[in-house]
């Protein structure tokens, strides 16, 4: 199964626990990180982390690093950071609770019940799943066991070709030709409270929310679904969110009856079979995006395991977003009609910024693809289809060719290249990686007959003028100011991930009543400058207070501002991997990123000295003897702080030494001074 959804625009900082810690922490020391990511992207080991294209943000370049042993994950490029169950949070827009129990139950554990509890959008997203894997299961029951619905969904299936091991994968049922069969049975459970898998079964009312029951005109509630075979549509952890009936009778309309949306379901974010398909789709890096359910049943059962299906919607941006982290190519089968010229169009829109190659394949006559695949000779038919899938960008623009072709005059095919660098510039390419924008120019142009400068000219003419419009710069801080800040930052930094990365140093500082010789003596939150740094600190002298010192990924989930936690969490994985060789003393690193970080301030204060002695008139020799002596009993001479060598223990670069000021230019007359 695979562990994906469409992210949300705001991602969710991760969440501290309410109540209940004890199973929080149960779920999570049984849940392996790794596994549970690897099966929304591909990750690599390195090292001791595994890296991998982040599910969070549209990712060409590896970002995302798990980190198996502390059960993190962090993104260095968007920030993205937390346990297994912010993960789940994250991805699936879930409440905690839910995530909660959703590992639970795959780690096997009875999580601990509470009276009272407000659950919220979890109570209600917890129901419709609950009543649509009922349902699920009151379907495939009726097309298993004997019966009349059982032979009528039976002998269909066979003649669809459709065998019982396929049937079995996709969870394919029926609904019983009666008006109330399933809502009567529900009605029935709830009257005597009779559980299921040993838990209660749903409100109708939550029955209803999920449209597999509905009211009718006599003010009684009947089945949605009758006399109708049932496909499940399951997000990606194979639980069914909504279900597609398709028509038996064939004087009965429509075709087909879809669920409609629901907390749990969007169809502009699901794909059917991608809870099947996400492995083979990884594996082969390509993804065939099919037209309905039977097509891609049709595919799986011949071995292309890789296909999904839209559910009656065009392609959106959130389909990209998640198949791009999947797979480098996508494959659109569709018909050569108008309609399937529309879908190609939309697939090249929806994909062209992205790092997904689209290709177009039509089949044979226009075959579906469960014909093509039900002759003789259909398995390498289909395979010769596929492997002339016709790039879907030059399929695009093929239009452009021939309205170029019979254009006339330099001003008729002038317009039509400026259409085209329109129809780019609408498209993203400016937000197309370089090697790629280069090579979708060269075949445009190619394709337009005329040079890519063209292309390019065309595009600065309709860019704005931007060193006319741009606001005139704000004064700077003095460089030197800026430099040694930014030097202190990285003191202060250094100091927080490795105190994070190792908290048994932490422990030691805070914990034991007499810590004399210590690496963190006397160290306190004031030592920071930083916000970031200053806050973390205080939060850890908080919970130390409380008498515990909390683990990396605990400490930062207790961090409120999401900024903060994103620079720390950073800082995190950062000291981790620091840390990580066996023969690296954590104590002796530690010990001398406080030294920097002391060197660092002693700098600061000696600069902010020197601006305010340079800012001031000096009334007397006495006045300029004394400033003097200050800068000198601050670090003697401040240039040879600035020379301070890199400290380096084990081999390690601990701190990168701070660059070396330019000359102080106030220059003091004392002979001048009365």
């Amino acid at each position: 199964m695979v562990v994906s959804t469409t992210p949300s625009s705001r991602i969710s900082p991760p969440l501290s626990a309410p109540s209940g810690s004890n199973d929080r922490d149960r779920v999570l020391d049984a849940t392996d990180i790794v596994a549970l990511v690897s099966e929304q992207v591909r990750l690599d080991p390195k090292g001791d982390e595994f890296v991998g294209l982040c599910p969070f943000h549209e990712d060409s370049k590896p970002s995302m690093y798990v980190v198996p042993r502390k059960g993190f994950y962090h993104c260095f490029a968007c920030g993205a950071h937390g346990n297994a169950i912010d993960f789940l949070v994250n991805l699936h827009r879930m409440e905690f609770l839910e995530a909660l129990e959703t590992l639970a139950n795959r780690a096997g554990i009875e999580l601990t019940r509470r009276g009272g509890e407000d659950r919220g959008a979890a109570n209600r997203r917890t129901g419709l799943l609950r009543a649509n894997a009922l349902a699920a299961r009151f379907y495939r029951r009726l097309i298993v066991e004997d019966g009349p619905s059982a032979d009528v969904g039976r002998d269909l299936l066979e003649r669809r070709g459709i065998s019982n091991e396929i049937a079995e994968r996709f969870g394919i049922g029926i609904a019983p030709d009666a008006w109330s069969e399933l809502a009567d049975r529900v009605e029935r459970f709830l009257r005597e409270e009779v559980p299921v898998d040993g838990d209660a079964v749903p409100e109708l009312s939550i029955f209803e929310a999920a449209g597999l029951v509905r009211n009718s005109r006599r003010g009684t509630l009947i089945d949605t679904f009758r006399n109708r075979l049932i496909f499940p549509i399951r997000d990606e952890l194979g639980r069914p969110v909504a279900f597609g009936a398709r028509k038996i009778d064939p004087e009965d309309e429509p075709k087909y009856l879809n669920s409609p949306e629901s907390d749990v379901f969007h169809k502009g974010s699901t794909l059917y079979g991608l809870d099947l398909a996400a492995k083979a789709i990884a594996k082969r890096r390509t993804a065939i995006i099919c037209e309905g359910y039977t097509d891609v049943i049709a595919l799986h059962a011949a071995g292309f395991e890789n296909a999904v299906a839209t559910l009656g919607t065009a392609l959106t941006r959130h389909h990209a977003d998640r198949l791009g982290r999947f797979c480098d190519t996508v494959i659109l089968l569709f018909d050569g009609d108008l309609a399937g010229q529309r879908a190609a169009d939309r697939a090249v829109e929806v994909f062209f910024a992205s790092t997904v190659d689209v290709k177009l394949c039509t089949l044979p006559d226009g075959a579906d693809p469960d014909e093509v695949l039900g002759r003789e000779d259909g398995h390498e038919i289909f395979t010769r289809a596929l492997d002339g899938a016709v790039d879907a960008t030059v399929a695009l623009l093929s239009d452009f060719r021939r309205s170029l072709d019979e254009a006339g005059g330099v001003s008729g095919r002038q317009r039509i290249v400026d259409e085209a660098i329109a129809r780019l510039d609408g498209l993203g390419l400016d937000g197309v990686a370089g090697v790629r924008r280069n090579f979708i120019l060269d075949q445009i142009a190619s394709i337009l007959g005329v040079t890519t400068s063209m292309l390019e000219q065309g595009g600065r003419r309709r860019a704005p003028r931007l060193a006319e419009e741009a606001a005139p710069p704000t004064e700077l801080e003095p460089t030197v100011m800026v430099r040694a800040a930014g030097g202190r930052r990285r003191a202060e930094e250094c100091v927080l991930r490795l105190a994070l990365a190792d908290t048994s140093l932490l422990t030691r500082r805070f914990t034991e009543p007499e810590p004399p010789g210590t690496v963190l003596e006397r160290f306190d939150h004031g030592r920071f400058d930083d916000p970031p740094c200053r806050a973390t600190w205080r939060l850890i002298e908080s919970k130390a207070e409380g008498g515990t010192i909390p683990d990396g990924p605990d400490l930062i989930a207790a961090i409120e501002d999401e900024g903060t936690g994103r620079i720390v969490s950073a800082l995190f994985v950062e000291g981790l991997r620091e840390l990580s060789t066996p023969e690296v003393d954590a104590e002796a690193l530690l010990r001398q990123a406080v030294e920097d970080l002391e060197v660092a301030i002693r700098r600061d204060e000696n600069l902010a000295d020197r601006a305010d002695l340079a800012s001031r008139r000096v009334d007397s020799a006495d006045d300029a003897v004394a400033a003097i002596n200050k800068l000198r009993a601050a670090g003697s001479d401040p240039a040879a702080i600035g020379r301070r060598r890199s400290g380096r223990v084990g081999g390690t670069t601990t701190f990168e030494g701070f660059p070396e000021e330019p000359p102080f230019s106030t220059s003091i007359d004392v002979d001048s001074c009365e």
